[in-house]
């Protein structure tokens, strides 16, 4: 496989030049120095889907690991004792594989032997890659992978900063117990894999809780060319709702179908997608009213010493990438951030062996944290403990808090229900 990218501390740039200048000698101790004053750093190495179905959603965790790498070397390194290891990161393409992911999570282990390792994106490529890193004992804490059976293996070494999947869902479904008139039919569509599976029985049943009958539910295929005609069947059944099961690809191309055979619903829910970036900047206007499940809002009173505060992150991410920071983003700089903290409370130096990884791990057991994302403490599953999950609605071109009612000093706006026909927006 190919490093996509390193990122270096800025004394190793420094290091370099003096080896051009010939001021290394023989053995390899620089010139003034001992061979073990050489600075260290932290090898950091991650599996991620740069190509393939997920690299859209795949490209978020990217930029805020580089970013994550950029603002820790900037600072002198992770702080360990007085002294600053910088952090350089590898990354492999996994083309959107499970399989292929959990080989180069072994070869980043193995061949590569890094210190930490990152997480990839989705359930499923964190399912296999999860094997892998309990396997060799390496803490993996995902941003991105809230799948249920993720949590029920017995693993002590994976860590995920979402909320379970039925949970995750939850607020974007019960946010329709509050509307009037009150729908009394709802469709519900999810992808076939495993986050979208799940997603879509989460949504059912929450609306089944809430008395909502579900008119039609189907899990259609991970590549499915003609959404339009999936869209008809679920239009014939007239429901008042239809809530999306899947990822950004899928609701980019539920969106379009609706639009194109006419289908307007009352109120529109995904699992995950219309907060990606890209989403608002497809369809403009015509996302408006759209709702999705989310865990985070720059707008939050969260903080850390390692990105600033929740708005500050936003910032940086707006300046650097040209786009609003995506919740994932967030749940991602999280788990950088208690993984870091516990590096430095435990006093760990590269490299990082086994029975140092093995402490990482105990100590992200214990450990509550405070960060951007919000409180990060785990429970003994590696699931994340008190995570209020929300529900978000495109308004005037941003995401609105329209469920729950508060969330850490945030009220929630009012929802807005009926949408309009496609033909009078």
């Amino acid at each position: 496989m190919t490093t996509i990218r390193t990122t270096r501390g800025a004394r190793w740039l420094a290091l370099l030049l003096l080896s051009a200048f010939g001021l290394a000698i023989p053995g390899g101790a620089w010139l003034g120095r001992p061979a073990d004053a050489q600075p260290k750093e932290f090898k950091v190495g991650v599996a991620l889907s740069v190509s393939g179905i997920f690299s859209r959603d795949a490209a978020l965790f990217k930029e805020v690991y580089d970013l994550w790498a950029e603002t820790v070397n900037k600072a002198g390194g992770i702080r360990v004792k007085g002294t600053g290891y910088p952090v350089r990161i590898t990354y492999y393409d996994d083309e959107s594989s499970p399989q292929k992911s959990a080989q180069l999570v072994e070869r980043l282990a193995t061949s590569d032997k890094v210190d930490l390792l990152l997480a990839g994106f989705g359930s499923s490529v964190a399912f296999a890659a999860t094997a892998v890193a309990e396997k060799y004992k390496y803490p993996y804490i995902s941003g991105a992978a809230s799948a249920n059976p993720l949590f029920e293996r017995g693993y002590k070494y994976f860590f995920a900063t979402l909320n379970k999947t039925f949970d995750e869902v939850e607020g974007a479904a019960k946010v329709f117990a509050f509307v009037s008139p009150k729908p009394t039919r709802a469709a519900v569509i999810g992808s076939d894999h495993l986050f979208g599976k799940l997603a879509a029985e989460g949504f059912k049943k929450f609306l089944g809780e809430m008395g909502i009958e579900v008119v039609h539910f189907e899990i259609f295929p991970l590549d499915l060319a003609d959404y339009n005609s999936l869209l008809l069947k679920v239009k014939r059944q007239n429901p008042d709702l239809l809530l999306v099961g899947g990822l950004f690809s899928h609701a980019l191309r539920v969106m379009k179908a609706t639009k194109e055979v006419d289908f307007s619903p009352k109120g529109i829910a995904f699992s995950y997608g219309p907060t990606v970036p890209e989403f608002l900047k497809e369809f403009g206007k015509d996302a408006e009213g759209v709702i999705a499940a989310s865990e985070w809002l720059p707008s939050f009173p969260f903080k850390d010493p390692v990105f600033g505060s929740a708005a500050q992150f936003n910032e940086t991410v707006v300046q650097k990438y040209g786009h609003p920071a995506d919740y994932v983003q967030a749940a991602a700089a999280g788990g950088l951030v208690a993984q870091q903290k516990a590096i430095e409370t435990l006093g760990l130096v590269p490299p990082l062996g086994e029975k140092e990884r093995e402490a990482l791990m105990e100590q992200l057991h214990k450990q509550d944290v405070q960060t951007l994302y919000g409180q990060v403490k785990f429970a003994a599953d590696g699931g994340i403990v008190q995570k209020p999950p929300i529900a978000v609605q495109i308004q005037n071109g941003k995401f609105a808090l329209v469920y729950p009612k508060d969330v850490g000093g945030t009220q929630a706006g009012t929802l807005v229900y009926p949408l309009a026909p496609w033909r009078s927006r």
